[in-house]
């Protein structure tokens, strides 16, 4: 009948839309296509090749070329979902460029409620671009090791690191767990003219994970960021932590490995969901 046809079509209409939802992947910069999103081993090396497509030296030797992800299909996908964008956060600014970012952040109590996913990192990026809030550039990479809950594996914090362009493939090294009250030890260093190592550590068990980024376009990265993101906090306060999260032992240097003083700015989102805000202790220090 009619009526049957019509609830077929709108059961398959759900089913279609279920369907595309799981295809897509969150990241610290937005929704993207599961086909542009890529977990590697820790200590795995991102290149590009001659063709402008990347490509992966696993720590085992063997290599793998990506490049089935476009900003096309990017866009498409950049309104689905529930993204509340960077809720609170610190910009600094050096445009010789910055050459090292090290530092703390401690790992706060779990949400009441889990949201879809919750993200603390420090970061660095070639722009200052921010989510939700400014116009696509044309070219933007952000190194970032990235605290996340609840992780993939389960109702718990995790660390990974992170390579995220707008304009081809997004890489995250292999998550390692840790605990609630411990702290979590970032480092982005240049190790080369365009190369870079970043790296999550779990301060108690001294497991890390990391990546290291061979590419032109890194070659200066002169902003520098602490950030709490969220996915599917808009119920309220609830979905945060119930502490504070800290920003420790913030050490940022140039080419000639001088420490520089880190004016940090702060900011908020126009999407804030409990007034969370950052507050700027001193150089060195973030909330």
């Amino acid at each position: 009948t009619g009526d049957s046809m019509k609830t077929t079509i709108f059961l398959l209409s759900v089913l279609f839309f279920s369907l595309s939802l799981s295809l897509l992947v969150k990241t610290p910069v937005g929704i993207y296509p599961s086909e542009c999103v890529h977990n590697v081993p820790s200590g795995s090396h991102i290149t590009e090749n001659p063709t402008a497509l990347t490509q992966v030296k696993f720590p085992n030797g063997t290599h793998r070329t990506y490049g089935g992800c476009s900003k096309v299909q990017k866009q498409k996908i950049s309104g689905v979902g529930e993204y509340d964008g960077w809720l609170a956060y610190t910009t600094f600014h050096y445009p010789e460029g910055i050459e090292s970012f090290l530092g703390t952040f401690s790992v706060p109590t779990f949400p009441r409620n889990a949201p879809e996913v919750l993200y603390l990192f420090t970061g660095l990026q070639n722009v200052d671009w921010v989510p939700l809030v400014d116009p696509e550039p044309p070219i933007f990479d952000i190194i970032q090791p990235v605290l996340q809950y609840p992780a993939d594996a389960g109702l718990h914090w995790s660390v990974k690191s992170w390579y995220v362009t707008l304009d081809g493939e997004v890489f995250h090294s292999s998550e390692i767990a840790v605990p609630v009250g411990s702290a979590v030890f970032g480092n982005m260093t240049k190790i080369g003219s365009s190369d870079w190592e970043i790296i999550g550590v779990n301060q108690i068990t001294k497991t890390s994970t990391r990546l290291t980024v061979s590419r032109p376009r890194l070659a200066v990265q002169p902003w520098a960021y602490n950030t709490m993101e969220c996915y599917g906090c808009g119920g309220g306060c609830s979905y945060l932590p119930t502490g504070n999260v800290q920003f420790r032992d913030l050490v940022l240097k140039d080419s000639n490995s001088r420490t520089l003083v880190a004016n940090w700015v702060p900011h908020v989102s126009p999407n804030r969901v409990c007034n969370e805000k950052a507050v700027v202790n001193s150089p060195v220090s973030v909330d």
